[in-house]
């Protein structure tokens, strides 16, 4: 009876950190059914015939077996890997993630094309630009070469989803020759509204205005060709309610809010107070810049047994705050505010839960202090989940 000895090589990709090629160098494997599993207790896979490419979805450790079974028994060997994905293109940067419009920051597409985003008229008047930006590394130019009717020049949204007889407001940021432009709903569909007339500056100024619905869906139009003028355009936003929204930023009471600053598993003003190997640097997973907290929770616990802690800010004692963050998760993973651990005169907010979307949360408290640490409290449920965006604002 033949003795079977598996045996295999491992090759990483060049191009991807994530992809490896396996070939089973089994004596006679041939004379033998072959499988692998790229995950411990993971599903099967048939050997082919050269190497085999596997493309792994998430990082870390991975045991890799081949199994060679013949009708007088079966084999198997094994090696370990550590597998790191590739990080992304470098091309991400803050936005505001209520902003209800689809590329609403103009970055996606190519060329003069942007991806959500229709000329009604005056298509030649419209091109990117890579110079004049205001947000991200991509605004639109609009060069108009006479006077002429305001949706001659006609840049127009994909539907964004609104509710009925609610309020929303539409905002862009403009720069240029003093040109005339205005806000416009749903053209071409019905129910158009119009907007008042707005006169670029020279400098980048908001431009904004607040209207009722009137369908299950709106199209937000610029309507631009009022005046022979070149001006530039970014950040066009959509939110609920009577207020534009600000630029995206990191701007907060707190320090390093983003999480941006820091090495590998390291957040610059924050503690790992417990569960400091539960706490992990993400980079794909992020919701605006580079970088986020990963927090992976291997069972279910107390709230405090991971614990994610600011730096001391100052606070006006008495004084009422908003804190803030965005989570995506998984299980259901629940996470609590609260204040000044270990420090004295803490508070507690309320348990929230992650979806499999990113999701804002707040929480208001009253400084109860001249100084205020604030804690993510987060070891309540197993599984992994991801954080982003940490603000905290004065009312």
């Amino acid at each position: 009876m033949q003795q079977i000895e598996p045996s295999f090589t491992v090759q990483q990709s060049t191009d991807d950190s994530s992809v490896y090629f396996f070939e089973n160098t089994t004596p006679g494997k041939e004379n033998f059914y072959n499988y692998w599993q790229f995950t411990l207790d993971g599903p099967k896979f048939a050997d082919a015939v050269g190497p085999v490419e596997h493309k792994f979805s998430e990082e870390g450790f991975k045991r890799v077996v081949l199994t060679v079974v013949s009708r007088n028994g079966s084999a198997f060997t094994s090696q370990d890997l550590t597998v790191a994905l590739p990080l992304p293109d470098d091309t991400r940067f803050l936005f505001n993630p209520e902003n209800l419009l689809a590329n609403g920051y103009l970055a996606e597409g190519a060329d003069d094309d942007f991806t959500n985003w229709g000329k009604f008229n005056g298509e030649d008047r419209i091109s990117q630009e890579s110079s004049e930006v205001l947000v991200g590394f991509r605004s639109a130019k609009v060069a108009n070469p006479v006077d002429g009717n305001p949706w001659e020049t006609q840049f127009v949204s994909d539907a964004a989803p609104t509710v009925n007889g609610e309020e929303y407001t539409v905002s862009v940021w403009v720069k240029g020759d003093p040109g005339v432009i205005r806000f416009s709903t749903n053209p071409g569909v019905g129910g158009d509204q119009y907007g008042p007339d707005y006169t670029v500056t020279t400098d980048w100024a908001q431009y904004s205005w607040t209207f009722t619905a009137n369908s299950d869906t709106t199209l937000i139009a610029l309507d631009m060709g009022t005046t022979e003028a070149e001006f530039f355009i970014d950040a066009i936003e959509l939110v609920s309610g009577s207020e534009p929204l600000p630029l995206p930023s990191n701007d907060s009471e707190l320090l390093n809010g983003g999480l941006e600053e820091g090495a590998d598993n390291d957040f610059t003003n924050w503690g790992k107070f417990n569960g400091e190997d539960r706490l992990l640097e993400e980079t794909i997973e992020v919701l605006g810049g580079s970088r986020g907290l990963k927090v992976v929770n291997p069972v279910n616990g107390n709230p405090w047994e991971t614990q994610f802690v600011s730096d001391a800010f100052d606070t006006v004692n008495g004084d009422s705050y908003t804190i803030s963050l965005w989570i995506k998760g998984e299980n259901a993973a629940v996470v609590r505010f609260s204040t000044n651990p270990g420090v004295g005169g803490d508070q507690y907010g309320p348990d929230y839960t992650a979806t499999s979307e990113w999701t804002k949360y707040s929480w208001i408290f009253t400084a109860n202090s001249d100084t205020t640490l604030i804690a993510l409290d987060m070891g309540t449920t197993e599984g992994t989940f991801y954080v982003d965006d940490i603000k905290v604002v004065k009312d």
